[in-house]
């Protein structure tokens, strides 16, 4: 008898466990006010990412994603506090470095935190539905701040970062770490920087972004700074539509810069991945693409090629190339048969079909150009023309909070 009462107490505390386990970690959803407690100052943006690895590894979780604990957010690349409060972000760090002690945007009046059903994106919103600070779990660890209003947007730079400025690009790095950050902001908006370990504020119009946006943390020691201080002037020249990151365990991050754009996954196998993407507005784009651990199976002597819309695409040595291209063009850098980083500028839209596909030593080659391609109209509108910069995510859920 006694024995029986004692499996019943036990059985007991187990499913009590369970229950405040389950409670404590998500991998989705809203936030909640009484889930756990944020860290304080001495719990640095390394012990986060060292708590986040252990609390995913137990819950089997692979590749890029949001698992939030109290108010503590954990990605493969991205790490911070939520301030249930005031939606103050706090400890944010890429990679275990921490860049900012916090990000707050003016006269913010807290509503929710919510993670995507596709988890690798996080946006806490205001209350009145028309401010919002997006934060993605990628490599290129991307923030979108948005308003329907004029807003004042601070960053509180963390210790040992520098910071320097050229014209509405604000460029952070970090002493001791290959981590470089920029901030992008309309050319209209004012920009003030009290220092190096001091405070940015960026003072935006209506219905405008601040985008933070670093050179992706997976491609560090490749020599990739260069082309990604142009794709942020792209960025900023109102030339780069969207940006994909593909990783472990089929995980997709999509970062849509122009209000038009859309990208679709379609299919992945270890051969191919094919995406389509389609924008309403006909200018050609920019397009980026990173690559980790994929579900592509390269071989000793393969290589990743690109098909766009089932004809091979011609890729050139020289990045530059892509970001004054006219007409169809690539590049591709890969180092490793895991990871690879492609740009390319895609002439026109309506809808296009783009594979990234598996291509043997023996395959036909594509021929590889370096001529230098037309220069481009130069009447290119600046950033200030992205009325909504990520605002297909944006529009979205400004309508949907108004309804309710």
């Amino acid at each position: 008898m006694k024995l029986k009462y004692f499996i019943m107490i036990s059985v007991s505390v187990l499913m009590v466990v369970l229950m405040i386990n389950s409670g404590l970690c998500q991998m989705g959803g809203p936030m909640r006010d009484d889930m756990g407690r944020r860290f304080g100052e001495n719990f640095s943006a390394g012990d986060m990412m060292g708590a986040g690895q252990t609390l995913r590894q137990d819950a089997g979780m692979q590749g890029m994603g949001f698992m939030h604990s109290g108010a503590c957010l954990y990605g493969q690349y991205i790490t911070f506090d939520v301030d249930n409060l005031t939606g103050e972000i706090t400890n944010y760090g890429i990679a275990g470095v921490e860049i900012f002690d916090s990000i707050a945007v003016n006269g913010f009046e807290y509503d929710s935190t919510q993670v995507s059903e596709a988890i690798t994106l996080t946006t806490i919103a205001d209350t009145d539905g028309t401010t919002f600070i997006q934060v993605h779990d990628n490599p290129a660890a991307v923030i979108n701040v948005f308003s329907s209003e004029d807003y004042t947007v601070n960053f509180d730079l963390a210790d040992g970062t520098t910071v320097s400025e050229e014209e509405n690009i604000v460029k952070i790095e970090v002493e001791g770490s290959d981590i470089v950050v920029y901030i992008i902001s309309a050319s209209v908006d004012t920009i003030d920087i009290s220092g190096d370990n001091g405070l940015i504020s960026i003072t935006s119009p209506a219905d405008s972004s601040v985008v933070v946006r670093a050179v992706p943390v997976n491609m560090q020691g490749q020599d990739l700074d260069n082309v990604h201080g142009m794709f942020v002037r792209g960025m900023a020249g109102n030339r780069v539509g969207a940006e994909v990151s593909l990783g472990k365990g089929g995980s997709m991050s999509v970062v849509n810069y122009a209000e038009e754009m859309h990208v679709e996954l379609q299919s992945m196998t270890q051969d191919m991945i094919q995406l389509r993407v389609n924008c309403t507005d006909p200018a050609g784009r920019i397009m980026a693409f990173n690559l980790d651990n994929t579900s592509l199976m390269l071989q000793e002597m393969d290589r990743i090629g690109i098909h766009y819309d089932g004809t091979p695409m011609a890729c050139v040595n020289d990045p530059g190339l892509v970001f004054n291209a006219t007409t169809a063009t690539c590049w591709i850098s890969q180092q490793t048969r895991e990871q690879a980083q492609i740009m390319m500028y895609i002439p026109e839209f309506s809808e296009h079909t783009i594979d990234i596909v598996v291509e043997s030593d023996e395959a036909a080659e594509v021929p590889t150009t370096t001529e230098t391609p037309e220069t481009p109209d130069t009447k290119v509108p600046g950033f200030e023309a992205l009325i909504a910069v990520l605002g297909l995510v944006l529009s979205g859920y400004v309508s949907k909070k108004l309804k309710k």
